[in-house]
């Protein structure tokens, strides 16, 4: 009885072993190869990445990594992460998913194109080109009094004609204008110059030949 009791517990005891035997086999090898230290992640060129290694980054797809790349493509190089931004469908969300995960080189910009550098930038002013007055202006033209020799409106000048009451120096140049395509030949024909009606041809009558 006391044999039977014993090979029952040698029998235990050997299973036991046995079971732990083929746990240790099955997990040893799993638990011995659990990282303990974290791997550093090598991080992607902006402007060096293909659209494949783009797709693998957290918070990007085919379709946010095809727009970078023709982002890139049309706009030119990335100087800044940031500038990562102005691609369409990457708001300020996705932007704080994707950033630890890309680089830009800034060694491939001349210090002056990137953007933050410090340095001021220094406009140059264009010399402003004289301002000229549309019409030539007599300073002060006095007009003519009654009595005074009047004025052929054929001949005269532009200055000359500023001294007739009511004309100043746009009519004075139309007068001109309008007598160069075809010469006045009644006081009625000023009446075709633009700013003259019949109250001023009422004025200047006494001041005018036609000649």
């Amino acid at each position: 009885m006391h044999t039977a009791r014993s090979a029952q517990i040698a029998l235990g005891v050997f299973l036991a072993i046995t079971f732990g035997m083929l746990v240790f086999r099955g997990y040893g090898s799993w638990l011995g190869a659990r990282p303990t230290e974290s791997v550093p992640v090598a991080l992607l060129d902006l402007n060096k990445a293909e659209r494949a290694e783009l797709e693998q980054i957290p918070g990007l797809g085919p379709n946010l990594a095809r727009e970078i790349a023709d982002d890139r493509q049309k706009r030119g190089a990335f100087k800044t992460v940031e500038e990562l931004r102005r691609v369409k469908g990457i708001g300020p969300a996705t932007f704080d998913k994707v950033r630890a995960f890309l680089r830009v080189d800034s060694a491939a910009f001349p210090p002056d194109t990137v953007p933050g550098n410090g340095e001021p930038l220094v406009l140059e002013r264009k010399p402003t080109p004289p301002v000229t007055a549309p019409y030539p202006r007599s300073a002060g033209a006095k007009k003519l009094q009654p009595g005074e020799p009047p004025i052929n409106v054929n001949t005269a000048t532009v200055d000359q004609l500023q001294q007739l009451p009511g004309i100043g120096p746009v009519t004075a140049q139309s007068i001109v204008n309008a007598r160069a395509d075809k010469p006045f030949r009644s006081l009625a024909d000023l009446d075709r110059v633009r700013g003259i009606g019949p109250k001023t041809l009422d004025k200047i009558r006494p001041f005018v030949v036609i000649e």
